[in-house]
């Protein structure tokens, strides 16, 4: 069995291919451990965007957002300027976040609470049946 190669892409690139990919905002060293987890008997590639801590680019990440097939924002995690910009972000459908605010009403702007990682192997074993077919 051959494993999928794995593109990591931090601002300021971008690639443009046809692979899956996905846009981790301000992810905790928790968070990115389950998502390392979770690819790690992926059969296809993939693109993973990283927008952590040390960036500020805030036209790259809207720009990603908008092409990326899943949204990933850690919203406990995310600095100031990035959390002005995360309801926005959450009115698109394939962005989902991770919260422990209970105060802040995302429900509102976004049903597409998560609590884990788990739901990634299901979308990639998916794929992974539909590129058979």
């Amino acid at each position: 069995m051959n494993l999928g190669k794995i593109n990591l892409i931090t601002p300021p690139d971008k690639l443009y291919n046809s692979n899956v990919s996905y846009l981790l905002v301000h992810p905790s060293a928790k968070l990115k451990i389950q998502f390392q987890q979770s690819l790690k008997e992926i059969n296809e590639d993939i693109n993973v965007y990283v927008y952590d801590n040390t960036e500020s680019d805030i036209d790259w990440l809207l720009g990603v957002s908008q092409t990326t097939d899943f949204v990933i924002i850690d919203i406990d995690n995310c600095d100031y300027t990035t959390k002005l910009f995360v309801s926005l972000m959450l009115t698109q459908p394939n962005s989902y976040y991770l919260t422990t605010d209970e105060s802040t009403p995302w429900s509102l702007i976004s049903r597409n609470r998560i609590y884990d990682l788990a739901w990634i192997n299901e979308v990639l074993n998916r794929n992974d049946e539909d590129d058979d077919a």
